[in-house]
């Protein structure tokens, strides 16, 4: 069985099972394993629950050595198909747009209305 040594501010150096602890992994938007990213046991001597950071290389040696992962994905921007905000799209809103489009200039058009 592998056995992992992490430190408890209280105790120092302890020795942990891989079901001891529980690493919570989360992605930053490039896919790497962000700053929040942490892990956190119960110390088998003082029974404090320990936070710790970590980092890329922690979170290698710690699912190398059989400690279970919860992983939360980078917020996405919504879907084009599914926007989170703005009022529904009506039949005056669908007539305005295709008499924008028969212009030539529509494109320039619609840069102009649209809100920086």
């Amino acid at each position: 069985m592998t056995r992992i040594r992490a430190s408890c501010p209280i105790c120092g150096e302890v020795d942990l099972r891989h079901d001891d602890v529980m690493l919570h992994v989360v992605r930053a938007p490039d896919g790497l394993i962000s700053d929040l990213s942490e892990y956190r046991f119960q110390c088998p001597s003082c029974a404090d629950e320990v936070t710790k950071p970590a980092d890329e290389r922690i979170a290698q040696l710690l699912t190398t050595g059989g400690v279970a992962v919860a992983e939360t994905l980078p917020e996405l921007p919504p879907h084009p198909e599914f926007p989170s905000a703005g009022p529904p799209l009506t039949p005056d809103d669908l007539l305005d747009l295709h008499l924008l489009l028969a212009q030539p200039d529509w494109f320039t058009e619609m840069l102009r209305d649209t809100p920086v």
